[in-house]
């Protein structure tokens, strides 16, 4: 959870059960969709996936087709109209595209610019996807300094590194502080002293509008190039409250599990000379990341990934919120997507000074969706919530709109007074489809419901 919200999801066993829902739902549908070549597939990447008892992850979503019947524009538009005009979605900006053809389906005033919260990662992850190789990793390289006894840290910019023995279950594949310790030992070193190096970023720790208290609230860190669990103080908490020193608290951690007082840990705000490498520790490959960071909207991942977007365009720089925000809109825009009107603060969606419409989305989606997609960016989809299925939708799409769980694959939004929805669907009739619903004005917890219920509806109607 990384969205601004005052509520909790609902507890384990609630979710386990949902998870089985859809489950069977999931097994139902495949017979007449095929979407998945089987149910794991469908539920790979989010907390409950282990409770379905499924098979082996499958290879993923297959790409849209069109010789399923495409929704008419009309039919969908008197459903979608009257709930599109309810007073608990405020003001409505939408775009729902074909996504074998591009035809635009339904829409309402789709290149208005909106705050559009969280669903900013949708972008950051495209541009990764499309910059970066599927597996790249993150490096924090462990060296020795001028003195003998000083151990360097030098951050790459993996924020996922556990200060457990073993991943924990935010960031599957992570380095942990266990492996960092055991390059030391292995080279035969007993440092007395830890020195942390500035790493590869640059300016402000805290995004633009970012407020310190969400720190406490468990929405974010300050953005370092080094820190553990994404700075969260349980590592097995989504919500857990965060440190407002990560890089120091991760040095510490690795002077506990290296037996040396954690006093003798600096961080630096000079480069810091080194004489040896000792060795190094990587991150989970960017497929991976970029799963982690769209299922549970990991706010601080999001920011370091767009980053590692900048780096790679321009290695001799350091990054900061505004080159990694530039990065993203100027990787999109070689793509050829449309990026004007489009503003972004910060990769992550939590500054409202962030600005994007629903057609931009809906493109930026459909470039994962497209018959002509590569498979890396098709992974996009894959790594989605699934509607009450996993992550930030696990608690979602029961009541009017259950007719959308296990079908729904959607990025959410929630800033006050702001409550998005974006991603894709299947039709009843097997046409795919991409779509983005951007609500201002109202409480996201009254909005949410009539989102749901528009997704939902795009699912259970052929409209024809």
């Amino acid at each position: 959870m990384t969205e601004r919200r005052v509520w909790r999801e609902r507890g384990p066993a609630w979710r386990i059960g949902v998870v089985l829902v859809v489950v069977a739902l999931l097994v139902a549908g495949l017979v007449v969709a095929a979407l998945l070549t089987d149910v794991e597939g469908e539920l790979r990447g989010g907390r409950d996936a282990s409770a379905s008892g499924a098979p082996p992850p499958s290879p993923g979503l297959i790409a849209a087709g069109d010789d399923a019947p495409v929704p008419d524009p009309a039919a969908l538009d008197r459903i979608m109209g009257p709930l599109a005009s309810s007073p608990a979605v405020g003001d409505l900006t939408a775009s729902v595209v074909d996504d074998a053809t591009g035809q635009v389906l339904w829409e309402r005033r789709p290149r208005d610019a909106k705050v559009p919260a969280s669903t900013v990662k949708l972008l950051t992850a495209v541009a990764a996807l499309s910059r970066l190789p599927a597996d790249a990793r993150v490096d924090t390289v462990l060296a020795r300094g001028t003195q003998p006894d000083t151990l360097v840290v030098v951050p790459g910019g993996d924020p996922t590194m556990s200060g457990a023995a073993d991943p924990g279950p935010l960031f599957p594949g992570a380095a942990t502080i266990a492996q960092a310790a055991g390059v030391v030992r292995t080279a035969g070193q007993t440092p007395a002293r830890i020195v942390v190096a500035p790493g590869p970023y640059t300016g402000s720790r805290l995004g633009p509008g970012w407020s310190p208290v969400d720190i406490a609230a468990g929405n974010i860190a300050p953005v370092q190039a080094w820190m553990l669990d994404a700075g969260r103080l349980d590592p097995a908490d989504e919500y857990s409250p965060r440190t407002s020193e990560p890089t120091l608290a991760a040095g510490r951690a690795l002077a506990r599990e290296l037996g040396i007082d954690p006093a003798e840990v600096r961080v630096s705000e000079e480069p810091v000379e080194t004489t040896e490498e000792f060795g190094r520790v990587s991150s989970a490959p960017l497929t991976e990341r970029v799963r982690s960071m769209l299922v549970h909207s990991d706010n601080v991942l999001a920011e370091t990934i767009c980053r590692e977007v900048a780096l790679d365009r321009d290695p001799d720089q350091k990054a900061g919120f505004g080159e990694g925000s530039a990065a993203v809109v100027e990787t999109l825009s070689e793509r050829g997507l449309d990026m004007s009107g489009v503003r972004l603060d910060d990769c992550s969606g939590m500054s409202a000074g962030n600005r994007l419409s629903s057609a931009a989305l809906t493109d930026v989606l459909r470039t994962a969706a497209a018959p002509d997609a590569t498979r890396e960016l098709r992974d996009l989809l894959d790594a989605l919530p699934v509607a009450a299925g996993s992550g930030t939708l696990a608690d979602r799409f029961d009541g009017p709109s259950a007719a959308g769980a296990g079908w729904v694959r959607a990025k959410t939004g929630t800033l006050r007074e702001t409550s998005a929805l974006a991603g894709t669907v299947t039709s009843a009739d097997g046409r795919t489809m991409s779509f983005a619903l951007l609500a201002s004005g109202t409480d996201p917890a009254v909005a949410r419901p009539v989102l749901d219920r528009i997704a939902a509806e795009l699912r259970s109607c052929g409209c024809r």
